[in-house]
């Protein structure tokens, strides 16, 4: 008897001082959302992280375009000549990319590109899921609810993936004016800080060219290695690129 209580409590104790060292405690909070991972085999591959991604129920306009576009794929159903799928099994890598062409709203066109890859956590008992979402008017970087890098984090045991954003996994990149916007308001234009709350009266042509000089940063994903590539785009000296290190368990910027 004493044998086996002994054994017990180191059994706890080993599942404390895991809880304690988890470099990942997005996976217990109460509001983490997971979806399951299903493979074949030992592990599971790029193939079987983009199913469960794109799986979900969803009411995401891109998600569900991207569902549409990777099934079809997978079909080797033809594709649309502004549509193109790239699958690196080997090195866990995929990407998406739509081109959207002229119109009368957008005289330069538009372009989707969306990256997803995934890489083993030191901890050994992790992966991590990335996706980011590039959006492009012409050759000119533009930001929509959809852009930007979003993770997941994969247990190896439980096959759950707890979604994390890029603050917690480290990426906390500053352009400078993430306190800034602008607003029109019965056809005044005006600059806000969101600080101070302090409204600035400004010309319609200054309103205007806010949004063709506000720098915003696109995220390109590692094809080999970790590291991600983020580009703050759209600035009055040109673009800056920024490496964003894999530690081993989180990314360290180097802005």
């Amino acid at each position: 008897m004493r044998h086996i209580l002994c054994v017990a409590m180191l059994s706890l104790a080993a599942f404390g001082t895991f809880a304690q060292t988890n470099p990942y405690p997005e996976e217990n909070e109460e509001y983490a959302y997971a979806v399951t991972v299903k493979y074949q085999g030992q592990k599971p591959i790029i193939n079987d992280f983009i199913n469960a991604y794109l799986g979900e129920e969803s009411e995401d306009e891109l998600n569900g375009y991207l569902s549409d576009l990777w099934h079809r794929y997978l079909k080797n159903e033809p594709l649309d000549k502004t549509e193109k799928v790239t699958l690196d099994s080997k090195n866990g890598f995929a990407s998406f990319e739509k081109v959207y062409p002229p119109d009368e709203y957008s005289p330069e066109g538009n372009r989707i590109l969306v990256e997803m890859c995934y890489w083993n956590s030191s901890d050994g008992n992790h992966k991590i899921f990335a996706e980011s979402v590039q959006m492009f008017q012409g050759n000119r970087a533009i930001e929509t609810e959809y852009s930007g890098v979003t993770f997941g984090i994969y247990n190896n045991a439980t096959h759950k993936m707890t979604y994390a954003y890029r603050e917690g996994m480290g990426i906390d990149i500053k352009t400078g004016m993430e306190a800034l916007g602008v607003s029109v308001d019965k056809g005044e234009y005006f600059l806000i800080n969101y600080l101070t709350d302090e409204r600035e009266p400004i010309t319609e042509e200054q309103y205007n060219n806010w949004w063709n000089e506000y720098p915003v940063v696109t995220y390109s994903l590692p094809r080999v290695g970790k590291d991600i590539t983020a580009v703050i785009n759209n600035r009055p000296e040109g673009k800056k690129e920024i490496i964003v290190k894999w530690n081993g368990l989180r990314f360290d910027v180097q802005q």
